[in-house]
């Protein structure tokens, strides 16, 4: 019994672990101090298969940034999240959520959309070209504050320390795992990022945000007037 309990978790026995934090740069446009019922608004993804990766040695715990190579890569759970800011005495993540289409007719273009959740698409992007690709437009219905962002969701298998979250990134490590994507929205070349973060302050409270940083980067906030 002891013999098939060490075979069936194998990964204890591998000499290096490796988590990797990767981004997957977000396009939304136009970028807009408001919008009207009918606009739509687009979120679009167009990034090359060597990807930028912060790497830890998780039986150490060091960290290393270096650029990886990704070709036609299964990237598991990826959403594009959209909710209504409609509470301002709580935070982003205590919001009353409800079923996107509500608020939102999805355009499809580019991209293969595998199930539409209450919080927005579940998708997986097109690899073309060394080129990962993703087109989503959502034509506006009603009015409202609302945020847009990315989310990645990945496998656990509990009992052998995430053996269904391992895939091979790399060559010459056994057990490597991603461990997050961020989706940083508009970047430019400063630094900054164009996500209208001035309206998340002007309409809600940042000190109830557990990630102001994450707010200011990876959220598009927007109103439909």
């Amino acid at each position: 019994m002891l013999s098939a309990l060490i075979s069936s978790c194998e990964p204890f026995k591998k000499k290096c672990s490796r988590g990797y934090d990767l981004e997957h740069p977000l396009s939304v446009y136009p970028v807009k101090k408001s919008y009207h019922v009918g606009d739509t608004i687009w979120f679009e993804m167009n990034f090359s298969d060597v990807i930028k990766a912060e790497i830890t040695n998780n039986i150490n715990g060091k960290k290393s940034t270096d650029n990886i190579l990704l070709q036609n890569f299964d990237f598991q759970r990826n959403f594009l999240v959209l909710f209504e800011l409609s509470d301002t005495t709580v935070n982003t993540a205590g919001q009353i959520k409800t079923d996107f289409k509500e608020a939102f007719d999805p355009i499809y273009e580019t991209g293969t959309i595998l199930y539409e959740l209450p919080l927005g698409p579940e998708y997986k992007l097109i690899y073309e070209n060394n080129t990962y690709r993703l087109k989503v437009g959502m034509v506006l219905k009603r009015k409202g504050v609302f945020i847009a962002l990315g989310k990645f969701m990945h496998y656990y298998n509990m009992a052998c320390l995430g053996r269904l979250n391992e895939q091979d990134l790399t060559p010459g490590c056994e057990k490597e795992m991603i461990t997050d994507i961020r989706f940083p929205i508009n970047r430019q070349p400063d630094g900054t990022h164009l996500t209208n973060y001035q309206l998340f302050e002007q309409w809600m409270n940042p000190t109830l945000e557990n990630n102001i940083d994450h707010i200011q980067k990876e959220c598009f906030t927007f109103v439909v007037e």
